[in-house]
């Protein structure tokens, strides 16, 4: 009767076990598959920004790449279909822009920048030898008081536009309106920079 039991539990051990491996297994290989549908495979795309609202009057041009897989709306990356629910709210994690240099300390940008909690000190570096300031922030957001996460943003070198200045800024949200996106991880964000390259 002692036999029994021993060997019944040794059983259900082993059962157990192998529901363990094949569920971690499972994992794996979802979590790859989702991987490489996110573009975190090797391939990737080059985006050339090379105009302006119509104009090609630009200082400074510039291509990084980003996942081949990755969808790209104008001037947002996401390795999630692209939610635009108006011209200024956009459901993607990573996005440059271009801001008129006149008008950058009014901005909401610098809000966030000035008001939110920093991670590590502000630092200064560069990228295809042109300057960026870099803050990686805790943004609290406007969702309630509750955290949106981490934010990393880098303020780049002026580029003249029409004979006026624009300061290029790259920015990577943890949770974009305050959302978890599959696949949203910050090395893709710093990888894409460190791809960054300027032309005339």
């Amino acid at each position: 009767m002692l036999k029994s039991v021993a060997l019944s539990n040794s059983v259900k051990i082993i059962i157990v076990l192998l529901l363990t491996i094949t569920a971690i297994s499972g994992y794996f290989v979802f979590t790859k598959k989702q991987l490489e549908n996110a573009g975190v495979s090797g391939e990737f795309k080059t985006f050339t920004f090379s105009t302006f609202h119509g104009s090609s009057d630009i200082s400074d041009k510039f291509q990084f790449q980003y996942p081949a897989n990755w969808y790209n709306e104008g001037q947002y990356f996401s390795p999630q279909k692209i939610q635009f629910y108006n011209m200024f709210t956009v459901k993607a994690p990573i996005y440059f822009d271009l801001v008129l240099a006149d008008i950058f300390h009014l901005t909401e940008l610098q809000y966030q920048i000035d008001n939110s909690k920093k991670r590590v000190p502000d630092s200064i570096g560069q990228i295809d030898d042109k300057e960026f300031k870099r803050y990686d922030l805790i943004d609290y957001g406007s969702y309630g008081g509750d955290s949106a996460g981490r934010v990393k943003i880098f303020v780049g070198p002026k580029i003249k536009i029409d004979g006026q200045d624009y300061y290029l800024v790259f920015h990577w949200e943890e949770k974009p309106l305050a959302e978890y996106v599959f696949s949203n991880d910050i090395k893709v964000f710093d990888d894409i920079l460190l791809t960054l390259k300027f032309f005339k």
